[in-house]
């Protein structure tokens, strides 16, 4: 059994490095591992070109898809029938593929194995807000009903854990690059729909969070979310009960994810405010407003922006009498 590791880069040279580095330090080494460069600008080649034939580096233009196109074409540049996709900034323990290939080794039919993902920030420590759910260490094989349930309450995986293969490809199709919803979590939502899925219950791939991620891309990620959950009403199985109950679930699940978003913006809105700076504050509190109004409505919290407004008014007063 022959696996590529397929790779996509941007600009983040040095994570990339310690991607690598981790593919390399794995217990059973992939046969391949293919790089795509999506337009950097910065030493991401040198860095593929260090490891010398170990790595194969093809250069892609950026076509402002957020990588989605680069991933596409690294899985169609991979030579072989299981690839493993890994972002430029993520990382894994030495046995993640070895457990992967073993569970695919014992369950042939499946069209995707997962793992379960660590988030850490940038000193490599979870994030003190972030539990995680106690693992197994167990496999779980689900068959395509009970995976496309699973699925439909939220999207537990990041692209880093999955381990595909490639004849998925040939019924689900690829990811729509240019579509606004979320591109990953719907594919496995069309895996789980035609094929059996499973799950090495352990924390095997480690999941990068950026200091720098806005409260932008919290929006733009809850959007999509919802636009892909919308899709799938129309794929429910007929008179199934625990489609019903699981995407009443997922439902609220990308409520939630809209109230974080809209927090988010609020926590930007206050700061600015306490500096006295409105014109810089009021875009904010848009944001927040047009993600979720019930957020910014709740009493305590209105309380509290209109508090900020007062406070925010004076300080500038104060600034502009100097």
């Amino acid at each position: 059994m022959k696996v590529t590791v397929a790779i996509t880069a941007f600009n983040a040279a040095d994570y990339l490095r310690e991607a690598i580095e981790s593919v390399l330090a794995q217990t059973l080494r992939p046969d391949e591992i293919v790089v795509v460069d999506d337009g950097s600008t910065d030493h991401t080649r040198a860095v593929c070109d260090s490891f010398g034939p170990a790595v194969k580096y093809i250069y892609h233009e950026n076509d402002g898809t957020r990588g989605g196109s680069a991933r596409v074409f690294a899985i169609e540049q991979s030579a072989n029938d299981w690839i493993a996709l890994l972002d430029q900034d993520d990382l894994w323990l030495p046995d993640k593929l070895e457990k992967q290939i073993n569970v695919v080794k014992q369950f042939s039919d499946v069209g995707a194995v997962f793992t379960r993902h660590e988030p850490f920030d940038l000193t490599g420590q979870l994030t003190e807000e972030i539990v995680l759910e106690p693992a197994t260490g167990k496999v779980s094989y689900l068959d395509s009903p009970e995976a496309f349930h699973l699925l439909l309450r939220k999207n537990p995986f990041c692209p880093s854990s999955v381990l595909l293969n490639r004849k998925i490809f040939e019924t689900c199709g690829y990811v729509d690059v240019y579509d606004p919803g979320c591109g990953d979590w719907d594919l496995w939502l069309r895996i789980a729909r035609h094929f059996p899925v499973a799950v090495v219950d352990e924390y095997l791939t480690k999941y990068r969070i950026h200091a720098a991620q806005s409260c932008e891309n919290k929006h733009w990620l809850a959007a999509g979310l919802k636009l892909t959950l919308a899709r799938q009403k129309s794929q429910l199985h007929t008179d199934c009960r625990a489609c019903r109950t699981e995407y009443r679930a997922g439902e609220q699940h990308v409520a939630g994810v809209f109230s974080v978003a809209s927090r988010t913006y609020l926590d930007q809105y206050f700061a600015a405010t306490k500096m006295g700076k409105l014109r810089k504050a009021f875009p904010f509190l848009w944001g927040a407003l047009q993600t979720s109004p019930r957020e910014v409505l709740k009493p305590r919290r209105f309380l509290a922006v209109i508090k900020n407004l007062a406070l925010g008014t004076t300080q500038r007063a104060r600034h502009a009498g100097l």
